[in-house]
Formats: structure tokens, sequence, C-alpha cells
């Protein structure tokens, strides 16, 4: 996105002071030098903070003190936009802030409250036309939630504690919350997940939940149907019995044809019967049969409980008896010992040599053997057992189901039955028994009818697979990697520029890890950290910080601002001077070898070179102690500032009480 810094702006507590502006160039590298304790590093913080920050980052004392409130102007999609935020005093941070925006913005004498820092949040984020849905709507971890501009910060700061580290390669990334987050949200920030495959994915996870749904209710009615098939046979026996239907052998009808005989009688009027003594006889012997069945399963289910509850105490008694085993052994284990110092021929420390019981040891000893030999057999349960207790459950609940199912036609039919003798046959009664199989049927058909079931879910699988088929993740994958193939391609154009030990090893960054990783010529790979000296860590912050911003440059339409800032990049080439007191550090450090200039000079050169190959199509700030006299006759270069000398700050001494 082409989102650069051109002004920051700082406003004085006292009001007879003007607003101090630093004002930056466009698509080039900006450079700020100056001695130690000039401000250098606050100028990452601020800028941080304007862009709504949760916390104030800005040192405190004497840049706090002096200022009343902090801006930068953005410039973006050729018009700028200002962003002021108020110093938030004794408090971490505030949510005052200031937004202007126009072809040319104007600097107020000083900013008034005209909105706040979430309203600031939600329009970066459409400036930078972020997605508004989840990366998984599924999870409510804001880990896996929206990304947001404050993530893409990561790819915009190299702070003193940054640039040359060799744990942490991104900004934030050293604390849990950002750092999971970036990894969550890079396959959308590389363009490998798109705003429409997120949708998407929000509409797989809806559906998938909707499927659930619909396939519970399906289960719930075949459970339904089962029950009623059951109940089904009842009524078609009674129904025989009464003569309203003539079946040869109820029993060879399928399910369908029961249902269909249902209906039919359920049409039936109580003068369309028909008592015939055959009908009642085999009504008479099919209770006898269902009862004699349901013995017959009474008897089976009663032997399998037996033999269930003899292999389930077997089993609590082995384990029982493991656990006594194993303190005998423990108990035993002493013996081993003693037995060792009789065979080293050593002196017992508890017998002595005269006295020494060496046989009542050596029995002690070979029951220890015994009993470790029989706890290993116990220890595991034979498969053959195992398999045989599973039959057995698995017999119970088959029983179980027949002789549920046998009772409850036997429970039907005795309904029937159970009337007042002079009522069983009566015309009255028979009507009876139609209206209640019209019910039955009515209501059979209500919950057993789920074709409109079968086909909702059918449709929902239909539409999963030909958006599974869009979102395609292993496509996905194939683009991440493509994407960090590239900005490897970069990184690798611009690390043998830099002093790197390895300049032309091949590198990979492994955004798993948000790290780096670097392929040598015997094959390893070695993590950043697994790299010594600073110097190499420089290099391949650098090189891969420009990588990406020249890929996101690439990119048809990128969310990542187009500027990083750099704070004192060539640090790890300046004398370090840890011994010495505050009052005796040098303010104004200087290189003191010309290998250290060159290798200075060389990181200045690379920026240069990847402004170069994006034809300056992004910004880059470095705040130095290097001068001009090694970056000066560089291309595409510019001093903003040199704080050096009397008065030259940050903070002017007059703003200072």
């Amino acid at each position: 996105m082409d989102f650069q810094i051109k002004k920051l702006i700082l406003w004085s507590r006292e009001p007879q002071f003007k607003p101090k502006e630093i004002e930056f160039k466009t698509n080039s590298v900006n450079i700020i030098t100056g001695a130690s304790r000039t401000g250098k590093s606050a100028i990452i913080p601020i800028i941080d903070y304007c862009l709504a920050s949760d916390s104030c980052y800005i040192p405190v004392k004497t840049i706090r003190n002096a200022c009343s409130w902090f801006g930068i102007v953005i410039e973006v999609n050729q018009k700028q936009v200002l962003l002021a935020r108020q110093e938030p005093g004794l408090q971490k941070s505030t949510d005052n802030m200031y937004i202007a925006s126009g072809i040319e913005v104007e600097i107020p004498d000083i900013p008034i409250k005209n909105t706040n820092r979430d309203s600031v949040k939600k329009f970066l984020d459409e400036l930078s036309s972020l997605t508004f849905l989840d990366i998984d709507d599924e999870n409510s971890s804001n880990y896996l939630g929206r990304p947001s501009f404050r993530d893409l910060m990561a790819f915009c700061f190299q702070p003193q504690n940054i640039v040359a580290n060799a744990n942490t390669l991104f900004y934030k990334a050293d604390t849990t919350e950002h750092r999971t987050k970036l990894i969550n949200i890079f396959p959308y920030i590389l363009g490998a997940v798109t705003p429409d495959i997120l949708a998407k994915r929000q509409e797989i996870n809806n559906l998938t939940r909707v499927l659930k749904r619909k396939e519970k209710e399906l289960l719930k009615l075949k459970e339904v149907s089962e029950k009623w098939k059951t109940e089904v046979n009842g009524w078609l026996a009674i129904a025989q019995e009464f003569g309203l239907i003539k079946l040869d052998a109820l029993n060879d009808l399928s399910f369908e044809e029961q249902i269909e005989m249902l209906t039919l009688i359920s049409e039936k009027r109580a003068s369309d019967s028909s008592i015939l003594n055959k009908n009642i006889e085999a009504s008479s012997q099919e209770i006898v049969a269902l009862r004699k069945e349901e013995s017959e399963l009474s008897l089976k289910l009663s032997s399998l409980k037996n033999r269930y509850t003899e292999m389930r105490q077997l089993m609590n008694s082995l384990d029982g008896y493991r656990e006594s085993l194993t303190i005998q052994v423990e108990r035993l284990n002493i013996s081993k010992w003693l037995k060792s110092l009789t065979e080293d021929n050593e002196t017992c420390p508890i017998f002595g040599t005269k006295n020494h019981p060496k046989e009542q040891i050596d029995k002690f000893y070979t029951n220890l053997i015994k009993l470790e030999d029989e706890t290993g057999f116990t220890n595991k349960i034979p498969a053959a057992f195992e398999r045989e207790f599973d039959n057995v459950k698995s017999e119970i609940s088959i029983l179980s189901e027949q002789i549920t199912a046998v009772q409850k036609r036997i429970k039907l039919q005795s309904q029937i039955r159970n009337s007042a003798e002079h009522e069983k046959y009566t015309v009255e009664n028979i009507s009876r028994f139609i209206g209640q199989v019209q019910y039955a049927n009515e209501t059979f058909k209500s919950l057993g009818t789920d074709s409109e079931l079968i086909h909702e879910i059918e449709t929902i699988n239909n539409t999963l697979s030909n958006l599974r088929a869009q979102v395609n993740e292993s496509a996905v994958i194939q683009r991440v990697n493509s994407a960090i193939n590239k900005i490897g391609g970069y990184a690798i154009r611009l690390l043998p520029l830099l002093d790197s030990e390895r300049p032309n090893d091949p590198i990979r960054i492994d955004y798993q890890n948000l790290t780096v990783v670097v392929s040598g010529q015997d094959g390893r790979d070695d993590y950043l950290w697994e790299i010594g000296s600073d110097s190499n860590w420089l290099a391949y912050h650098i090189s891969v910080t420009l990588a990406f911003q020249l890929f996101f440059n690439q990119q048809s339409h990128s969310p990542v601002p187009g500027f990083i800032v750099y704070d004192q990049p060539s640090q790890v080439y300046f004398p370090k001077k840890i011994a010495a007191r505050e009052n005796e550090q040098e303010l104004d450090p200087k290189l003191e070898n010309d290998e250290d200039r060159i290798a200075v000079k060389k990181i200045f050169e690379t920026m240069s070179e990847a402004l170069k190959i994006s034809q300056s199509k992004f910004q880059i700030i470095v705040l130095e102690h290097a001068d001009s006299s090694i970056w000066g006759d560089i291309h595409n270069v510019n001093e903003v500032c040199e704080w050096r000398g009397d008065n030259n700050k940050l903070i002017p001494e007059e703003w200072i009480k």
C-alpha cells in the first residue's frame, strides 16, 4: 500500500512555541543522524503511538514532559492525513486523538480532540482494505480474529532491540499474543488467502454446523422408525385377528409393505371386519410364540449377565493380585543388593562376614525372580480374554434390544386383548382400534418421513463439496510457499551486499516460527538463533525485512504500509563501553577502523539497491550515529536532520523547564 510518512510533529506544552516539524522524503532512504541521547530512538514509538498503538512507549521525562501532543502526517493515495494523539500523562495511553485530511493538510497550532483511538483504528483498517472476517470464525480466540492494521506494524519497525536480534525477526513478535496472531494471519498478508476465501471458509463452517444438526435430526428419525418397526407388526397382527386384513405370512412382508397395509387398515370401517376362528387361533399362537421367545431371550441374557459379572470380577481380582505382587517384589528387592555384595566378596554392611545368612538371601533372591516373572505375566491381560469380554458386552446389547422389541409386541397386543370380555370383538371396540391405527399411521408418517431431510443433507453436502473445491486448501499452501520463495529470492539478492559470513547460502523464511533458516553447503539447515555474530543477525534482518517490502510492493494490493524504520542498524559496529559511567559515555561514538566503516556503508548501499529494485516505491527511515561521511555519496539517500552540537535535538532546549 502506498502509505508513507511525510512529517513527524511535536507540540510543546507551552503555547508560545510553534510545533516542531520533521519532514521526510517519500520513496527514499531518510536518515536522522546524531549523537546519543538526542531523541533518535523516540521516533519509532512516536510514529507507533500516532498509529493507534494500545500503549505509549515514548520515553518518559524529557520528551513526554516537554510535549502535549505527538503527530504524524501520512501520505496515502495522493492525499495527506494528519494523525495526532495527546500525551497520556500518568496513564499508559490516552484515546484522545485528532484527525484531519486533505490534498495538503494544515498543521493546527494545538490539536483539539475530534476522534478516539478506536475510530482511528477502524479508519486505518478501511484505508488498508483489510477484511472484516475472522481468520477462523469458529474459534473465539483473539489469535484467530480478523487481521488489523496494528498487526501490520510487525513489518514496519526495526527498533534497537530487534534489528540485530537472534531470536526475534519482527516488531513485537517477542510477545506471545502478537507472535501467535502474526503466524495465523501470515497467509492472508502474503495474499495466499483472499477475503473471498475467508468468506467461503466462514460459509463452510456455517454449513458444517447446519449439516451436523440435520444429521442428528435424521438419526433421531431413524431411531423412531426402528421403534415403529416393532409396533407395526403388532398392529397388523391385531388387524388380522379382527378380520380387517388377510395375510398368509405376516413376517414375510417388508417394512414398506407393512406401512402400506397399515394405511389400508386406517381406511377401513368396523363393518369391514370378519371374525374368523382361524384368525383367533393364529393370534393366540403368536402370543404363545412371543412369550416363548421372551423366555428364551431372558434365559440367554441372564447367562450372559452372569458371565459378564464373573469376567469383571476376574479383572478386578487380577488388578488386586498384581498390586500385591508389586508390593512383595519391592520388599524383596534388597536381596539383589545383598546377593551382589556376597558375589563381590565384600563385607556385608548389615551382617558382616561371620554371620552372613547367604542361604537365606539366596532363597529370598529366588523368590524375587519368581515374583518378577509372575508380575510380568500378569502385567497384561491376554488379548483373547479382552476380545471375549468385548464379545460378551456386544451380545448383551443385542439381546437387550431383541427382548425389548418382543416385549413391546406383547404389550401392544395385550392392550387390545385386555378389554372387557363382552367388548373384545364388538363393533365399538373394532372402531376404537381402527381409530388408534389411524392416529398411529399419521404419527408415523409425520415422524418417519425423512426423504425431505435426506434431500436437504445431500444438498448441503454438494454445496460443501463445491465450496471446498473453490477454497482448495492445498492451493493455499502452494501460494504461501510461492510467496515465501519470492521473498527468499529478494533476500538472497540483497544479502551478498551486506557484511555476512554466509552471503551465498540459500535462505528460507519459516513463517511458522517467524525466523530465517539458512541452508549450508553441507546440507544442514540452521535457524537464525543458531548462527553466531551480531553482524550476521543484522545482515539477515535487513535483507529479509527489505525483501518483504519488495514483495508487498510487487502485489496488486497489499495492506502493509510502504515504509520501514530502522533504529541504529550500525550499532553492532560501534565500540561498546559497558563499564563506563553515564557521565563518561561518549555522546557521539565514532567508528574506529575502516573495516567497520565499509560494513556500515554496505547497509545504506543495500537499502539504496532495494529502492532501485522497487523503482523507488517505498520509504526507508534510518535513525543513526553514522554521519554523512559514510553514506553521503550513495544514491537516493536523504539527510533529514543532523542532531549534533548545541540545542540540536528532537526536543528544543527552550521547551524543557
